[in-house]
């Protein structure tokens, strides 16, 4: 019989979840600061095959990710300090678009001292600050850099694919910085993003041509050409001028 993981309802990883929760404060009581439960069943976007994912903030310990398996269920747990985690709500990634949203999407299951509160307005007095169009002009660089590995690369599909959907993943990045948006889900980020004002032309169809299963060397590099320069037009740079590349 082919293996398959054991399947929970919603319900079920929330009661996990508490389970859990009660142990971390046996363990560690006054250090534990806050435990939050993210990804797909904050987000109301889990199946029943999905995981359990856990932040868990407390005071003097290293960070470190825990998995293990509890009745079934594969469990996934965040430990970070304070620190890290203030540290981290103060700087805005270049993958802001699709990771940003955790702290306002997790649910938070136990706060000791109201430090989700705290971490919320720190990240916002951030993205206020933060020039989105110096991360636009860095996912495009990212994103040409693998439309010129792309090119570079022999005949063999299965790398080439691999290249076409990092164009395709990076094209999605630079549309959700120059739409200030966030996704909910990075695996539903195609969906979302073709919904958004601001596109380059023909966008959604080269997309879906770089990251379909059914394709070719021919079409992807086609795809990727015209994906790219419809990029340069849209956002309104020369080709000739690419200096901050």
């Amino acid at each position: 019989m082919t293996w398959q993981p054991k399947k929970f309802s919603t319900e079920e990883r929330f009661e996990i979840a508490n389970k859990i929760l009660i142990e971390l404060i046996k363990q560690y009581k006054q250090n534990l600061l806050s435990v939050a439960l993210e990804g797909s069943t904050a987000k109301g976007l889990d199946g029943p095959e999905s995981d359990l994912e856990l932040r868990v903030v407390i005071k003097e310990r290293e960070s470190s990710l825990e998995a293990f398996f509890y009745k079934g269920m594969f469990v996934g747990i965040n430990f970070r300090s304070p620190e890290k985690m203030i540290s981290k709500a103060k700087n805005i990634e270049l993958e802001w678009s699709v990771k940003s949203d955790v702290l306002y999407t997790c649910k938070v299951l136990y706060d000791l001292t109201n430090f989700y509160v705290e971490l919320r307005e720190t990240v916002k007095e951030a993205e206020e600050l933060i020039d989105l169009n110096s991360l636009f002009k860095d996912a495009i660089t990212d994103m040409y850099e693998h439309v010129y590995k792309l090119f570079l690369l022999s005949e063999t599909v299965t790398i080439i694919a691999q290249e076409a959907r990092l164009v395709a993943y990076w094209a999605v990045m630079s549309v959700g910085l120059k739409n200030k948006h966030t996704f909910l889900s990075s695996r539903i980020i195609y969906k979302e993003c073709f919904e958004l004002d601001s596109l380059t032309e023909a966008f959604e169809q080269r997309i879906r041509g770089l990251v379909s299963l059914k394709t070719d060397v021919q079409n992807l590099k086609k795809n990727v050409g015209e994906l790219w320069v419809a990029t340069l037009n849209w956002a309104g740079i020369s080709k000739k001028d690419l200096s901050f590349l």
